[in-house]
């Protein structure tokens, strides 16, 4: 049986970015029916078995010697070229950004091109259409060529239709968490309340609802300890906050931490908190869950797909801060509720969230878009 000859296109690939990812590839390259490539434009030290394009100058002078060469020819880049020549069956882009390095492959007849497929984050999807019109335009011109989109949730991909996009070309893939563990069920401390963020410090976020969450607890008279990391544009809001709401008592604020720190530090905490304006998934909320958590977080989005209501945590409104410190207050006071919400979210993430059902998926995919 003829293998399906698949490139992973990278902008950076390694350990310092978004660490589910590589083992993601490896269990895809281990497929019998693929032969899978990994290709990026920024090498990584950590990053091995990948194949690095040339540099912006010399891919230049390659497509001026192939245009000189090939007079009349459609006018393809380097990697378009390379990709044509090399017969390549599926071209997986996992940063969407790189659409412009292959589009005009979507030009050619579907029979003599590689299949494109793109997977979206959060931001491609809810924020950068609205502010910036290159997105709207990808979409309104190329969206019903590129052969299959990927989003994270049901709410994602539902949301895609805004922006024209046919809800058969999206296929909701979730991330996974890494490979399976053993862990169990916890109770919370008996000391204090610990919570624990960790998220890119934006907007998006809702820092300031966090924070007011936190205040409430220790207004009323709650020992409580609350742990954020993660840096971004708006990290400057985190000091100005605890400062405003006099916090630093009860608030931690460390910036960046590795993953497999905050691994170690989720296993010390007792509740994960999120009340995000917008989130497709949340990739640390996940986590935290297969650790045992219970979740605090916002029902904006996606969310609502990885905690579930009463069950492994709970999902309110954004603003709705009175109604988040009622429900930790309430869990950590009843240690047979905290248990039971602890084993629901280590069960609901493992089996949902697994490295197993993403390969599937994916190979799912990478089959049916063969067959057509």
């Amino acid at each position: 049986m003829k293998k399906i000859k698949i490139i992973q296109l990278f902008e950076a690939y390694g350990d310092i970015y978004q660490p589910y990812i590589p083992p993601v590839m490896e269990s895809l390259k281990k497929k019998d029916d693929f032969d899978m490539q990994i290709d990026v434009f920024k090498e990584h030290a950590k990053a091995d078995d990948v194949n690095v394009i040339p540099g912006y100058y010399k891919r230049k002078i390659k497509e001026k010697a192939l245009s000189l060469s090939n007079k009349g020819a459609v006018k393809l880049n380097y990697i378009e070229n390379k990709y044509l020549k090399n017969k390549v069956d599926i071209v997986h882009l996992q940063h969407s950004y790189l659409h412009k390095k292959v589009k005009r492959l979507l030009a050619i007849p579907k029979a003599q091109r590689p299949k494109i497929v793109i997977t979206l984050r959060g931001a491609d999807t809810y924020m950068k259409p609205w502010i910036d019109k290159n997105w709207v335009n990808f979409y309104e011109t190329y969206g019903q060529y590129v052969d299959a989109f990927i989003t994270m949730s049901e709410h994602q991909k539902n949301y895609m239709q805004k922006w024209g996009i046919p809800l058969d070309k999206i296929h909701v893939i979730p991330i996974s968490y890494g490979n399976a563990f053993k862990t169990s069920e916890r109770l919370p401390n008996t000391e204090s309340i610990q919570l624990i963020s960790a998220f890119r410090m934006c907007w998006e976020k809702n820092i300031e609802g966090n924070l007011r969450v936190v205040k409430l607890l220790k207004d009323k008279g709650l020992r409580v300890n609350y742990s954020i990391y993660g840096n971004g544009p708006d990290a400057y809001q985190v000091p100005y906050l605890i400062d405003k709401y006099q916090l630093s008592e009860a608030v931690q604020y460390y910036g960046s931490i590795e993953n497999k720190a905050l691994k170690q530090k989720l296993n010390e905490a007792d509740f994960y908190v999120q009340l995000s304006h917008s989130e497709s998934l949340g990739m640390s909320i996940i986590e935290a869950q297969t650790y045992g958590l219970p979740a605090i977080v916002s029902d904006s989005d996606g969310l609502p797909e990885v905690v579930i209501h009463n069950k492994t945590g709970y999902c309110v409104k954004p603003y709705a801060i009175e109604k988040a410190a009622d429900y930790i207050e309430t869990l950590w006071n009843d240690s047979d509720l905290y248990r039971s919400f602890s084993s629901a979210a280590v069960k609901h993430s493992q089996v949902t969230f697994s490295i197993q059902n993403e390969v599937e998926k994916l190979s799912h995919l990478y089959q049916s878009l063969m067959s057509k």
